[in-house]
C-alpha cells in the first residue's frame, strides 16, 4: 500500500480539527459580563468605567497550545530526519546553506533553536493577549513544515555510484 502525499496532509488536518473540536467543547459556560447602562444623550454614562478588567487566563497556554508545541517539535524532528535521508540519497538542500545541513551538530542545533524560537514567540504572543495570532502562526508553520517533510520523503532517491 503506498501512501500518497495528500494522505499525510489530510491526516494532519484531521488531527488538528479533532484537537480544535475537543478544545472548543470544554463544557464551560462563558463568563457573564455586566452590560453597562447608557443614558439617552450622545455621551454614554458607563457605571463601571473605572473598573479595570483583568484576564487571568490570558497569560497561560492551554492544552491546544501544548499540542501545537508538540506538533512543532515533531515536525522539526521529522524535518531533520527526512533531510538527512534525502541528502544521503543524493539530494541538495534548497533553503539552508550546505554547511549547515552537512554538519550534523550544526543542523541539530539549528532545528533545536528554530523550535525554541517558534514556541517562545508563541508564548510571548499569548502573554500579550494575542492567542489567535499565536495559534495561526503555529498552524501555518506546522502546515508548511509537514509539506516539506512529505516532500522529502516522497522525492525519489538518486544514489550516486
Amino acid at each position: 500500500m503506498t501512501w500518497g502525499r495528500w494522505t499525510f496532509v489530510a491526516l494532519g488536518l484531521l488531527v488538528l480539527c479533532c484537537l480544535l473540536a475537543c478544545n472548543s467543547a470544554s463544557g464551560e459556560a462563558p463568563p457573564s459580563v455586566p452590560t453597562p447602562s447608557f443614558s439617552s444623550s450622545l455621551r454614554p454614562i458607563i457605571a463601571t468605567a473605572r473598573v479595570r478588567v483583568s484576564l487571568p487566563e490570558q497569560g497561560k497556554p492551554h492544552l491546544l497550545d501544548g499540542a501545537l508545541y508538540a506538533s512543532i517539535a515533531t515536525y522539526r524532528t521529522l524535518d531533520y530526519l527526512s533531510t538527512r535521508r534525502a541528502l544521503a540519497g543524493g539530494a541538495r538542500e534548497v533553503v539552508l546553506p550546505q554547511w549547515v545541513v552537512n554538519n550534523r551538530g550544526t543542523f541539530i542545533a539549528f532545528e533545536g533553536l528554530t523550535t525554541v524560537s517558534e514556541v517562545s514567540g508563541s508564548i510571548w504572543l499569548i502573554r500579550h493577549g494575542h492567542r489567535r495570532m499565536a495559534r495561526a502562526m503555529n498552524t501555518v508553520s506546522i502546515g508548511l513544515g509537514v509539506k516539506a517533510v512529505v516532500n522529502n520523503y516522497t522525492e525519489p532517491l538518486v544514489f550516486a555510484r
